[in-house]
């Protein structure tokens, strides 16, 4: 066998030239990955965002009414939905305790399709509680734009129109804060079923509603999520239309919901003005997650929509 030993130069040159092709190798593998990872994990396509839906629904939801009282009379006023108010002067003050003189204003707002309560953004519920609800109003009075308050001990009678009343319905006040209202979780008194539908004594002005607790049975959490949608902006709502009561989810969650209970999920987005809507009509299981997708609507499909929930 024949060999040629190599001189120290040699050997020290052959060294450097593995070193050399080790890096160039090692770099191009590197390359070779990176290109390989952007191949295997494209960007991830940007989701629909919305704008706010405050101004949508308050140009579609009721307008509140106002009735100017001149004098004394047997009463009621009676709103374009037919709550009747028995608004006594006597009963009014300022809220430094002054007397109130003719005129003054009575301000109605009514609510009584889950259509207008969506519009309006006033579920039927206190806080985890969902509430079977006759309708929501509110009632206020001014004198020189002053808001003025029930005197201590006095009531205003209320009358709710209903062709079916049921027994044991609560009156139920709403807390403001902001633009939030939360009905306050004890009851103030009830209402009595009537010939017309619920007769009630309130104590203060303001928000009302004819509800009481539902007998929900063993709860279930849902989650909302969306692999198409930015869903921050957008208007979520369940309704229960055998318990005739209406649920906002203000996150991503929507706990303590009635196991077996039939629910309409409706969803509402508004983009540029033009509604993007999810609907659709579920039976509550066990905890679970929604993936929903909006699409675009119309004005006069979603009143549509919404007009199909029914009454209250």
């Amino acid at each position: 066998m024949k060999y040629k030993k190599l001189n120290n130069t040699t050997m020290q040159t052959l060294k450097h030239v593995k070193v050399l092709l080790a890096i160039v190798a090692m770099a191009g593998f590197g390359v070779f990955a990176s290109c390989s990872k952007e191949r295997v994990e494209p960007e991830q396509s940007q989701k629909n965002s919305y704008e706010s839906s405050t101004d949508y629904f308050n140009a579609n939801k009721p307008a509140e009414q106002d009735f100017e009282i001149t004098q004394d009379g047997p009463g009621p006023i009676v709103g374009n939905m037919g709550t009747k108010v028995w608004a006594a002067k006597e009963k009014l003050m300022f809220a430094n305790g002054d007397s109130v003189h003719y005129p003054y204003t009575v301000k109605l707002v009514e609510l009584y399709t889950p259509k207008d309560m969506i519009y309006y953004q006033m579920p039927s519920t206190s806080g985890l509680t969902l509430l079977t609800t006759a309708g929501e109003v509110r009632v206020r009075a001014f004198k020189d734009n002053q808001e003025l308050v029930l005197r201590p001990t006095m009531t205003w009678t209320v009358e709710i129109p209903n062709a079916a009343p049921i027994a044991n319905m609560l009156i139920y006040y709403g807390a403001e804060s902001g633009t939030t209202v939360n009905w306050v979780d004890t009851p103030a008194g009830g209402f009595t079923a009537t010939a017309y539908g619920y007769s009630g004594d309130i104590a203060q002005l303001g928000w009302v509603s004819c509800g009481k607790a539902t007998s929900a049975p063993a709860a279930a959490t849902y989650t909302i999520g969306s692999t198409t949608d930015n869903l921050d902006n957008v208007a979520k709502f369940l309704y229960f239309p055998n318990l005739k009561c209406l649920k906002q989810v203000t996150s991503q969650t929507a706990s303590n919901l009635p196991v077996g209970e039939s629910v309409k999920v409706i969803l509402i987005g508004i983009s540029s003005g033009t509604p993007y809507v999810y609907n659709s009509n579920i039976t509550v299981a066990q905890d679970s997650t929604l993936d929903v997708s909006l699409t675009a609507s119309s004005d006069a499909a979603l009143t549509s929509l919404l007009d199909g929930l029914g009454g209250l």
